[in-house]
């Protein structure tokens, strides 16, 4: 087989080829392009043929986010001759981006029918890639929402007024018939036999006058289940496309057997009845203000853990504390004093739980004098609601609090630094002073030591109130963990040598980065390295490694010191909270780890921490890579 150098080229071809409105190539069977259209060109992101040709060198690696369909498309051609249709995902190749594209091409042979080169057009479907995705995506959507939706929700295709097939149906189908959707679609005539024979042809004669005249339908209609029973359904359809002969309907077939059984017995029993149902409460009640007795619905009954057969007045399950509120607002109603009777209070389960009710009435009848004589209403459950409100109420108190905490730290810490800074600079005044004594210098040396203490504090005490009340910026740039790390470990060299300490440190991949404020990181790692010195045990260790995990970087502090408890790991991040280390000699103010932690959140990363008793503690920092 022989390898030409370059595809030959033509006059004819070249006029076609460069005004080709889609890509358009001459390529090697090995995968170098020796054309390419100014389609294809700009398709791949370039301005000119030449650009495009000197930066692929290789089809399949470079263009085809999947090589081996570059493979396939290459074997179809040289065993068939053509290829027509064939579709891959693909790079843009300038800018990586990826598409659809749809590729036709053929073989091109020598006079001796060895292959020469592919010759081919490159169509971007992305476009109709996406919308074939989107119309996928909305038709499942439809297909969610119909299902949910009570009843069968069909589209059916009627010819020349005859039925012809159903290309849609909800599954609902399953509750109104007793049939799957598969069913139906197989044999649209399927329903057909459990019609009621008395609504036979009167909801033929009614489908046929719609279907013809194109007019919406709405027909109600009885169908006999399998097993006897007599069930009333609700049609309704419109028509969505004419094509000719064939017209498309979609539609809704819903049971409503329950409502006319309904509409039927409020139309056999009273008014009271009538009414009640019509306030649409949870639990119906009839009373008589005047005899105190009261009717109860079964859903009333049920609301309270009664009997089936308890009819009476329910007062006697008020709660104590609520009653007097309660009775006054029914009696204002019943006075006239107000139009509707509306009460919120607690009412007693025959189990001993107590459930917040919405209790609502009016007063429909009254007698000879004016008196009431009959009211009803509904009880409404609400004690979720009630229990979601009083829980809202506390958040937000803890909140307000929260917020007034931190506003009193930050302008007391804010008061504090002025003397503070005062008190240090002239204590160091006098403690270089020549004339200081021997005697008294010790002693300033104190309150300089106690002084800084303090104003860490208050510096610390800074940092957190503006963390937590969202103020403090972040600089957040890529910053190189190894330099970092280095510059911290040099800062607590000499308290961990005065520990007898061994540092190690492992450092997967010496590039690290990660994204993050420089100087808050340096703060945070500090802090960790302090207390694994701090809290170690003499000639214990401590282990430091770097590495990639997943979408992150973990950087992990792990020391042989103590250990902590569960009780401990609860309250480790608490603000003050030492743990017990304010009884020691071990310096601290309690605040590293809280500040710590609000800074790393700061910059979109996490601490984990675990330990256990006698073994030591792992706090392992996790930030986003740069």
């Amino acid at each position: 087989m022989t390898t030409p150098a370059a595809a030959p080229a033509s006059s004819g071809f070249d006029s076609f080829f460069e005004f080709l409105p889609i890509g358009a190539y001459r390529s090697s069977q090995s995968g170098v392009h020796f054309r390419a259209n100014p389609a294809l060109v700009r398709l791949n992101g370039y301005d000119t043929e030449a650009q495009l040709l000197a930066a692929v060198r290789d089809i399949a690696n470079e263009c085809y986010v999947d090589p081996q369909r570059r493979a396939e498309f290459a074997a179809a051609l040289l065993r068939d001759g053509q290829v027509r249709g064939f579709v891959s995902e693909v790079f843009r190749h300038r800018t990586r981006e990826r598409i659809w594209v749809s590729e036709n091409a053929h073989l091109v042979r020598d006079a001796d029918g060895q292959p020469l080169f592919f010759e081919g057009t490159v169509e971007d479907l992305s476009e109709r890639i996406d919308q074939l995705a989107e119309l996928e995506r909305r038709e499942a959507q439809l297909r969610q929402l119909a299902d949910h939706v009570p009843g069968m929700v069909y589209r059916v295709h009627f010819v020349n007024g005859t039925l012809m097939r159903y290309s849609f149906v909800s599954q609902g189908v399953r509750e109104v018939y007793g049939l799957s959707a598969a069913e139906v679609m197989a044999n649209p005539a399927v329903m057909r036999p459990m019609r009621h024979p008395d609504d036979h042809a009167r909801l033929d004669g009614v489908v046929a006058e719609a279907t013809r005249l194109g007019l919406p339908l709405a027909v109600e209609f009885r169908i006999v289940t399998t097993d006897g029973k007599v069930r009333s359904l609700q049609m309704n359809s419109s028509v969505v496309e004419q094509t000719g002969d064939e017209q498309v309907r979609v539609g809704v077939i819903i049971d409503v057997t329950a409502q006319r059984e309904v509409e039927q017995a409020l139309r056999d029993s009273d008014v009271r009845w009538k009414l009640a149902l019509d306030s649409v409460g949870d639990g119906v009640w009839d009373w008589n203000p005047l005899t105190r007795h009261a009717s109860l619905s079964p859903r009333c009954r049920e609301l309270y853990g009664l009997p089936p057969d308890h009819d009476g007045e329910l007062d006697f399950l008020m709660h104590p504390d609520d009653r007097e509120a309660a009775l006054a607002a029914r009696q204002a109603h019943l006075d006239g004093r107000t139009p509707v009777y509306v009460s919120e209070h607690r009412m007693r389960h025959a189990d001993g739980r107590w459930k917040w009710i919405l209790s609502r009435g009016m007063v429909i009848e009254r007698d000879e004098q004016g008196r009431p004589a009959r009211m009803i209403g509904t009880h409404t459950d609400v004690t979720e609601r009630r229990e979601a409100d009083a829980l809202r109420a506390q958040r937000d108190r803890a909140e307000a609090a929260q917020r007034a905490m931190t506003q009193f730290l930050s302008r007391v810490s804010h008061e504090l630094r002025t003397p503070l800074n005062a008190i240090l600079g002239f204590t160091q005044l006098v403690v270089t002073d020549p004339g200081t004594s021997p005697k008294h210098r010790p002693w300033l040396e104190e309150v300089l030591g106690s002084g800084r203490h303090l104003l860490g504090l208050v510096d610390d005490i800074l940092d957190l109130t503006g963390a937590q009340s969202g103020l403090m910026s972040f600089e957040l740039e890529a910053v190189p963990l190894a330099p970092v790390l280095q510059e911290c470990r040099s800062m607590l060299a000499a308290a961990a040598d005065s520990m007898q300490l061994l540092v190690s440190e492992t450092i997967v991949g010496q590039d690290l980065k990660v994204r993050a404020d420089r100087k808050r990181l340096k703060q945070v790692l500090s802090n960790l390295l302090s207390n694994a010195i701090k809290y170690n045990r003499r000639g214990g260790s401590i282990f430091i490694t770097c590495r990639r995990e997943g979408d992150a970087v973990e950087l992990a502090v792990e020391d042989t010191g103590h250990g902590l408890d569960e009780v401990q790991l609860a309250r480790l991040f608490a603000p003050f909270d030492r743990l017990g280390a304010q009884r020691s000699a071990i310096p601290g103010t309690g605040l590293g780890l809280s500040l710590s932690r609000q800074l790393v959140e700061g910059m979109g990363g996490r601490i984990v921490v675990s330990s256990r008793p006698g073994e030591g503690s792992r706090f392992s920092l996790r930030l986003p890579p740069a």
